[in-house]
C-alpha cells in the first residue's frame, strides 16, 4: 500500500469513533508531524514521522521516550491492538507499507513542509 503525502490523496473515506480518537490524540501530541492510520481485520496500524529536535534533525529521541506511552494511549482511546511504528521524514511523495485495509486517518496538518495554496 502506498501512502501519499497528500492530504486530498489519503484522507479517508469515512469518519470512525477510531479516526476521532486518533485525531485528538494527535492533537495533544506536538511532537508527532504526521500521522496515517490503517484499519485491517487484525490490528490498528499507526506510522507516525516525529518533528525532529531542536537542535538535530532526530527523531530518536523522541521516539524512544515515548514510543511506548503513545501506543498505550492509542489502544486505550480506540480499544484496538495497536501496532505503533515511525517512519523518517520521507523525501519522495509517497511512502510504501507493507499493509493492507483502509485508511482511517492521514493527520498532517502539523506539518511545515506542507504548502497550502488558496483555490
Amino acid at each position: 500500500m502506498k501512502l501519499s503525502l497528500d492530504p486530498a490523496v489519503t484522507a479517508p473515506r469515512n469518519i470512525t469513533r477510531e479516526s476521532l480518537v486518533l485525531s485528538a490524540w494527535y492533537d495533544a501530541n506536538p511532537a508527532v508531524r504526521r500521522l496515517w492510520a490503517v484499519k485491517d481485520s487484525r490490528a490498528l496500524r499507526v506510522i507516525v514521522a516525529l518533528e525532529p529536535t531542536v537542535d538535530d534533525s532526530d527523531t530518536s529521541p523522541a521516539w524512544l521516550a515515548y514510543g511506548q506511552i503513545w501506543a498505550r494511549e492509542i489502544r486505550s482511546g480506540t480499544g484496538s491492538f495497536v501496532e505503533l511504528e515511525m517512519v523518517e521524514e520521507p523525501s519522495v511523495d509517497e511512502i510504501e507499507i507493507d499493509a493492507e485495509g483502509e485508511i482511517i486517518a492521514a493527520l498532517c496538518w502539523r506539518d511545515p513542509t506542507l504548502l497550502w495554496s488558496a483555490a
